[in-house]
């Protein structure tokens, strides 16, 4: 029987792998499209850099998924950690575009392994009763790195070199896979393989509906990270990087009581409250002239969407056996990745016809939704409960 726990030294070990990982990988993303246009890469080029990265990662978390159903979870992290380590070094000698833009393929792949098998070892590591509370702080080690990581990137690129920069990310992908010997491998549990339909894996059937939360959620998150910094020059908003630090710091600051409470009350409370601070935050930005109300909007926004992400990815691998857990959480992040990149390309056209301001109280109405269709499967569970 598990220790009734969290924080064993294998989950510790775990995040800090995972936490380096993150840091390694985002520091790149704000650097990439610069190194393109150096040499001498189109804007369109440029903008296949996300969208090739995304189609990697989905294509391959289905088989991830239904890899994972025979516990490999620690050695399929260790190989993705290795090929993203020898992927990252590549880099600054790819200067034939299309060979860079397979490569980027090629590291989405191994970056969709990396995630899944991390999250999946994580839910396997922590107590069943108190999941919700450990997703809540092992997604700290994604939200954080992936908040500090593109400045740590753009400081070491203009004070040093790419270089340089490829040679950090390598150390911090090294560091991951010796913090992964130090976790414990699950005792292997053997469960009847079931076919493979690699569209139908797409998105597990049991979790469609998690699935339809997560990529309408992610339709203001993908909003922020492409309009903000836009937004804070139009505004002459001087601290931008305010909101994006605050909003890591509020919604780790709630994760023990956030988590303690989804393990209590479930997740329909929780994911309502959330959703309407979600909405809330969005519509103060949408006004926000000054630091002040920047300040507000992003206390908002990690206290709304900094909470139902864990807690929508904690009710994923809920609604599955032990021998789904993989794919359900192949079906979350990759429903992550759908809801950017349909917020990104979306909200990239509408702005040509509208101001930031008005997308911004535009997509505050996908937390509304949400909110709507929460509390319809709240009272459908209930119902069927009694009856």
């Amino acid at each position: 029987m598990k220790m009734q726990k969290i924080f064993t030294p294998s989950f510790l070990f775990l995040f800090i792998s995972n936490f380096l990982i993150f840091i390694g990988f985002e520091m790149l993303l704000p650097i990439l499209p610069a190194y393109l246009l150096s040499i001498n890469a189109s804007s369109i080029q440029v903008g296949l850099v996300t969208t090739i990265f995304t189609i990697g990662a989905i294509i391959i978390r289905p088989f991830v998924g239904y890899y994972l159903i025979d516990n490999k979870g620690k050695s399929l992290a260790i190989g993705a950690g290795m090929t993203l380590l020898i992927i990252t070094m590549l880099y600054p000698f790819l200067n034939i575009i299309w060979l860079f833009l397979l490569l980027r393929f090629f590291h989405g792949a191994a970056w969709g392994v990396s995630t899944t098998a991390n999250s999946t070892m994580a839910v396997d590591l922590i107590p069943k009763a108190k999941l919700g509370e450990g997703m809540g702080y092992f997604s700290i080690s994604t939200t954080v790195g992936a908040i500090i990581a593109p400045s740590i990137g753009i400081l070491i690129y203009n004070t040093f070199s790419f270089q340089i920069l490829i040679y950090s990310s390598v150390i911090l992908s090294l560091l991951a896979i010796v913090a992964l010997q130090f976790v414990s491998s699950s005792t292997p549990v053997k469960y009847e393989k079931q076919s493979f339909r690699f569209v139908e894996a797409i998105f597990e059937k049991d979790v469609r509906f998690q699935a339809l939360l997560t990529v309408i959620t992610t339709l203001g998150f993908g909003a922020i990270i492409t309009f903000l910094v836009l937004y804070g020059e139009q505004k002459d908003i001087k601290h931008i990087f305010l909101f994006f630090l605050i909003n890591a710091t509020v919604s780790t600051l709630l994760r023990p009581f956030t988590g303690k409470w989804f393990d209590k009350n479930g997740p329909w409370s929780i994911i309502i409250v959330s959703a309407t601070l979600g909405f809330l935050s969005l519509i103060v930005l949408s006004y926000t002239t000054n630091n002040l109300m920047l300040i507000i909007a992003a206390i908002l926004f990690g206290a709304g969407y900094g909470t139902m992400m864990p807690c929508l990815q904690t009710w994923t691998v809920q609604k599955v056996d032990e021998a789904k857990s993989g794919a359900a959480n192949a079906t979350f992040l990759s429903s992550f990745d759908v809801g950017v990149g349909i917020s990104a390309f979306v909200l990239g056209i509408l702005a040509q016809w509208m101001s930031v301001e008005v997308i911004f109280r535009l997509v505050s109405l996908s937390f509304i939704i949400v909110s709507i269709l929460v509390y319809t499967d709240f009272i459908s569970n209930k119902k069927n409960k009694l009856e």
